[in-house]
């Protein structure tokens, strides 16, 4: 875990400086969150083409659906054409950023909604630790990782 997290320090703060935009940040560290919690990212975090982004909402409960205009390969997208909130298969809003969208995190805690399954322990990280919404015992797994990343 240790050398994961270092791994992860050492890239964030490279593409940090490379692109000098707060908000490439913010998208590493949601997008990393999953991997370094080893969740399973089962269609949270969806992208699409800008032709034809409605072809990947079927059977979507909630998701955060990241618009680009080539190079969906890539597993972060900085500068995406926008990232919408998707929830019930139709688009809820839409940002110019992945961390402008994730009120979505602060949204389902405050609607008491189940988390997207195999999401769970980035949900609560994002919600005790980031946007510090509830105070309480983290599960082994958050605390180890808050101590890491607040070396």
């Amino acid at each position: 875990m240790l050398i994961v997290i270092s791994w992860f320090s050492a890239w964030w703060w490279r593409k940090y400086i490379e692109l000098h935009d707060v908000h490439t940040g913010r998208t590493t560290v949601l997008r990393v969150l999953p991997i370094l919690l080893r969740d399973k990212d089962l269609g949270f975090f969806r992208t699409s083409l800008l032709d034809d982004p409605e072809a990947h909402l079927a059977d979507t409960p909630v998701a955060l659906l990241t618009v680009v205009r080539d190079n969906i390969t890539d597993p972060i997208h900085y500068h995406p054409v926008n990232v919408s909130v998707v929830a019930e298969d139709e688009v809820v809003t839409s940002h110019s950023q992945l961390p402008d969208a994730s009120f979505l995190f602060g949204l389902i805690y405050a609607l008491h909604l189940n988390y997207p399954r195999g999401l769970t322990s980035t949900f609560k990280f994002v919600q005790k630790v980031l946007l510090g919404l509830e105070d309480g015992k983290l599960s082994p797994r958050l605390q180890t990782l808050k101590n890491e990343l607040m070396m």
